[in-house]
């Protein structure tokens, strides 16, 4: 402890509130390659794109509004 005190300093506190923030962000990355469903709809995606089975946002909504979703 110092002289001071203080047990954590501000920069103390913030490398702490990084490194809790990153291993949230790598505990929800483990969670979704164990999600086969999940990891298989990534997969399709990824290869809807590749083979330009895409369309625009403005096409997305213009489908939406049509299909009386929104």
């Amino acid at each position: 402890m110092s002289a001071s005190g203080v047990l954590l300093t501000d920069e103390d506190r913030s490398l702490l509130f990084k490194v809790s923030s990153l291993l949230e962000e790598i505990l929800e990355t483990l969670d979704i390659l164990e999600d086969k469903d999940l990891m298989g709809s990534i997969r399709e995606a990824e290869e809807d794109v590749k083979a330009g089975r895409v369309r625009s946002y403005e096409e997305f909504i213009e489908e939406l509004k049509q299909s009386g979703e929104i």
